[in-house]
């Protein structure tokens, strides 16, 4: 008897521990776990939502799945650190809870390789810190065949020469292109869109001058068929040249120099500007063209290369659309733009007008007849926003104001009076060309000598009437003492004054 009430009472406990915990799992925790249906090659993303009954510190979930049917990739919603994948489980540790926080949520992405079904088995536990409320739940994850595809778009259209009109667009199926009369074949490549589709009509092809066509067909892998028709255009030799010709003329940065291609720069970057100039555009054939402009409004200049994208200087354009290269010196980032001098009379013969060739270009200079000097010239030069000469040292490639040039020229009556060149400058632009030290240094010296000036004369007129003062009162003392004033009536004491102090000049001067 004693031992049937033994396996009763124990019975009953095994039923109340069982109930209890049933009743924790399902009170305590809850989870749910997406499934859903897919194809072969699509992603699956499988989302884990945990809830505990209590602010949590952690949770811990491990899933199983079929690698068969799916290829695990990566998860979201908690640190890759603290993720452990290997043989078909995926196991990890979420430990970043804040504020109270009861859920958790995260997102398994898997790639379904192989038709069949693969049910996701999550279980979860999560924790308070004092207690663990565990759940668990199972998602059927089916994944089919593909469908076959329907995709009979190209991606791409290219020739080997010409272009399509209008760019490609895999939904356009039209286009045309021009080619030269050089241009005798052709290659067509296209690129499916789909790679389970082909296509056909590719390759290469011979050109007839006139229209020429050709038909790419494209078979999707359900068999739905797109064709897309080039409409190829090989010109005559007239129409070849004729097109070369408005090409040309229509590029703006195409400049023709007695017969010559030259190729306009459109970025300026590597142009060091020079001082008085700025970086600005202008228009050519409706386009903007970098280039630089004289602050003062003198020059435009362009930077302009050769055919090999050599050779690059500055030019000048005029109205008539004529480009001409300028000769100029750089120096001290200045620009020393090269002008041909103005004065076309004979000189004295201290110097003689010849030519010399600078940077490339043959210009008008004043040589020195000394021997001597014979590396150096006189040009005329804009700079700085003003017409000047300049002495060049074509050894150094310096450039020195020739302050002191005057070119001396006849009159045009043949006469021997000798006139001389009004100087370029100003009166005071001696000044504006000193350096800030030797302003400095020029505006102290002249201070200090207006000071010495200023106490001379101060000294001067004190020491002056000082003397008169002197005088006066000697004149006072003797007047009282050695004769009356009534016998110098007609004489005033400012008289007396003047004398004395005559003779004592006189006196200074013996």
């Amino acid at each position: 008897m004693k031992k049937h009430i033994k396996i009763i009472f124990s019975t009953i406990l095994a039923l109340t521990i069982l109930v209890s915990v049933f009743a924790l799992n399902v009170s305590a925790a809850s989870i749910s776990v997406s499934g859903g249906e897919y194809e072969v090659g699509q992603k699956v993303s499988v989302t884990v939502s945990y809830e505990g009954d209590a602010a949590l510190i952690s949770v811990l979930v491990s899933a199983n799945y079929d690698t068969k049917v799916l290829r695990f990739d990566n998860i979201s919603g908690v640190k890759a650190d603290d993720v452990n994948a290997s043989g078909g489980s995926v196991k990890f540790i979420d430990e970043d809870f804040s504020n109270g926080s009861k859920k958790g949520s995260y997102i398994l992405n898997f790639t379904a390789i192989a038709e069949g079904s693969a049910n996701i088995s999550v279980s979860a536990t999560g924790s308070d810190g004092e207690g663990e409320f565990p759940a668990s739940k199972t998602a059927a994850i089916k994944v089919a065949a593909p469908k076959p595809s329907s995709n009979a778009n190209l991606s791409s259209i290219k020739l080997s020469a010409g272009a399509l009109s209008p760019a490609f667009d895999p939904n356009k199926t039209e286009y045309s292109a021009t080619v030269k009369y050089n241009v005798d074949s052709i290659t067509i490549t296209g690129a499916v869109a789909d790679g389970k589709s082909s296509y056909t009509g590719g390759g290469t092809f011979g050109l007839e001058v006139g229209d020429n066509e050709r038909v790419l067909t494209v078979t999707a892998q359900d068999g739905t068929k797109k064709t897309y028709i080039l409409k190829i255009k090989r010109m005559s030799e007239e129409e070849t040249l004729a097109a070369e010709e408005e090409a040309r003329n229509a590029n703006p940065l195409l400049a023709i120099i007695d017969g010559v291609d030259y190729t306009i720069v459109d970025d300026l970057s590597s142009i060091a500007i020079p001082t008085g100039y700025k970086q600005d555009t202008a228009t050519r054939k409706e386009t903007e063209i970098p280039v630089l402009k004289d602050e003062n409004g003198e020059y435009t200049l362009y930077w302009l290369v050769d055919a090999q994208g050599e050779n690059g200087a500055f030019y000048t354009r005029d109205e008539n659309d004529n480009f001409t290269r300028i000769s100029c010196v750089v120096a001290n980032n200045k620009l020393y733009i090269i002008e041909e001098p103005d004065i076309e009379r004979e000189v004295t013969d201290e110097y003689v007008k010849s030519t010399r060739t600078i940077d490339g270009i043959d210009v008008g200079v004043y040589n020195f007849t000394d021997e001597e000097l014979k590396d150096f010239c006189v040009l005329k030069c804009y700079v700085d926003g003003k017409r000047a000469y300049y002495c060049f040292d074509t050894v150094e490639g310096t450039m020195q104001r020739a302050t002191g040039f005057y070119l001396a020229i006849k009159q045009a009556s043949n006469d021997d009076t000798v006139v001389a060149d009004p100087k370029p400058e100003g009166k005071f632009d001696w000044f504006k060309n000193m350096t800030k030290v030797g302003k400095a240094v020029f505006l102290i010296v002249v201070f200090v000598a207006v000071a010495f000036i200023a106490a001379a004369v101060l000294v001067i007129i004190k020491m002056v009437s000082t003397n008169q003062e002197e005088l006066y009162d000697d004149y006072m003392l003797s007047s009282n003492d050695d004769f009356i004033l009534n016998d110098f009536a007609e004489e005033t004491i400012e008289d007396v004054v003047e004398d004395e102090q005559v003779t004592e000049e006189n006196d200074m001067v013996e």
